[in-house]
């Protein structure tokens, strides 16, 4: 009974021993990371992540990891690690500055990398932090997928959420697709409360337009013009990346600036205008120019205008199902002169006349156009930070505060005349000149940065575990050796 006492004991310190090898194994040695303050000290420069660590004499370098949500690269940044009585490592992200921008409202995703001394790494749990405007305080409404932060009038917010909402539904409806995620608006005052939220522009850029809102991510846009239509122009931005972007490229500008401009409901009261006095001068612009905005003084509107024209025309023409095709097209990755020729049966050309005669105008006389060579030029699509569309560049104005229309005043009739008496080689090198500009813009808002694959340690805890049980089954080969009626009487003699 002794013995078989003893052998009992034996085989519990070999279960204790086994269970303390694996709760070992779990257990995390060398540098870890405690508590991660955030702080936007910098608005709009950057924001600061520091990390308090445990055993920081023990680590070799640290670095923080983030992305942009729902679509930016992993972000790799190094941190400065200061050691002392704590040890404690800082990154520090900028939000805004010439190869990056995070836009106010933006999810980011974050998570630290430890390296210890001896090579091995860990990372902490990935979590969300919402980047905001800190110097006011946001409050929240929801209309269906339509989710309104705003931090002034509730009412003003209600009522751009309704509009926001029926303009995704009669959108959706046109272009075909559905909305399976929630779309994010930030509001503003005005421009002047958005003071520094914008992506920094050229400062003639600045000089000339005002901006109602912009489109800054897949899921978020930005309104510092808190009128009806500028929320039902950037919340068709959205709706029309889900249905025609592609990773081979964006839509052509016209198209998606016209598909926009139609969902305000009275853009011609805005754009009508200066569209109706290009047409009689015959001044409009070739489709084949149109594949980006026109920030040029004189044909904001008629850009605007004129896109909106284009996409009636064919709505009107040959209906909302091969409208709907056009996108899907793009979607597949065609060209815009692809598209256009497999649902349509035309190209940008062939749309051209089409449109011109629709509004009483003759065909476009043609010679050797070199920006068509610049327009078929694949432009990448844009990175995750990338603002997008901007509802309505608006020519700057005197008119008095709280004035919603958009400008139409002396200065674009001026510009429209000059323009009228200028021979066609001239205004087709301005528009080369103004194209390869627009191409050198968007190539230098992409966000520098590369992606990074995170790879764990080796994974000791199995290791651990397998000779755990390896331990464990040893003891019970005993135990049964020793209780066996051959294992009593090799024990008795």
């Amino acid at each position: 009974m002794m013995r078989l006492g003893a052998l009992l004991i034996a085989l519990i310190a070999a279960l204790l021993a086994s269970v303390l090898l694996a709760g070992g194994g779990q257990a995390q040695d060398g540098p870890q990371v405690q508590d991660t303050a955030i702080r936007i000290d910098e608005f709009p420069s950057s924001v600061t992540f520091t990390a308090l660590i445990a055993d920081g004499a023990q680590a070799a370098e640290v670095v923080f990891f983030y992305t942009i949500l729902p679509e930016g690269a992993l972000t790799r940044q190094p941190a400065e690690v200061m050691r002392g009585d704590v040890t404690r490592a800082s990154a520090v992200v900028e939000t805004s500055g010439a190869d990056i921008y995070i836009p106010v409202g933006a999810d980011i995703e974050w998570f630290w990398e430890l390296t210890s001394n001896d090579g091995t790494v860990v990372e902490t749990e990935r979590e969300i932090w919402r980047y905001e405007d800190p110097r006011y305080e946001w409050d929240e409404l929801s209309r269906g997928d339509v989710v309104v932060r705003y931090y002034d009038s509730e009412s003003v917010a209600a009522e751009l959420a309704v509009e926001g909402l029926d303009a995704v539904e009669e959108m959706t409806a046109l272009l075909g697709i559905t909305v399976d995620f929630p779309l994010k608006v930030y509001v503003w005052r005005s421009e002047a409360d958005a003071q520094g939220v914008q992506r920094v522009r050229s400062e003639g850029f600045d000089e000339q337009v005002i901006t109602g809102g912009v489109r800054v991510l897949a899921d978020l846009v930005h309104i510092y013009q808190p009128d009806a239509w500028v929320i039902r122009h950037e919340l068709t931005h959205v709706l029309t990346k889900i249905a025609g972007e592609s990773a081979l490229g964006d839509l052509p500008s016209w198209l998606d600036e016209g598909t926009a401009t139609i969902s305000e409901g009275d853009w011609q009261r805005r754009r009508g205008g200066a569209l109706r006095r290009a047409i009689d001068n015959d001044v409009v612009l070739p489709v084949r120019g149109m594949a980006s905005n026109s920030n040029i003084p004189g044909q904001v509107d008629i850009f605007y205008g004129q896109s909106a024209s284009l996409v009636t025309f064919l709505i009107d023409s040959y209906g909302a199902d091969q409208f709907a095709a056009l996108f899907a097209e793009m979607k597949s990755g065609s060209t815009i002169e692809n598209a256009l020729t497999a649902v349509y049966g035309f190209g940008r050309d062939g749309l051209d006349d089409a449109w011109r005669a629709s509004v009483g105008l003759a065909p476009r006389v043609r010679g050797e156009d070199r920006s068509t060579v610049i327009e078929d030029e694949v432009i990448a699509g844009p990175e995750v930070a990338e603002p997008e569309e901007a509802a309505e560049p608006v020519q700057a104005q005197s008119e008095p505060a709280g004035e919603s229309e958009t400008a139409e005043s002396g200065g674009a009739e001026a510009a429209d005349e000059r323009e009228a008496a200028e021979a066609d080689d001239r205004r087709s090198a301005e528009e080369i000149a103004a194209r390869t500009a627009e191409i050198e813009r968007r190539q230098s808002l992409r966000r520098a940065g590369p992606s990074f694959s995170v790879s764990g340690g080796f994974p000791w805890d199995y290791v651990v575990v397998a000779a755990a049980g390896a331990a464990l089954l040893l003891s019970a080969g005993v135990l049964v050796l020793v209780i066996s009626p051959r294992g009593r009487d090799a024990g008795g003699g």
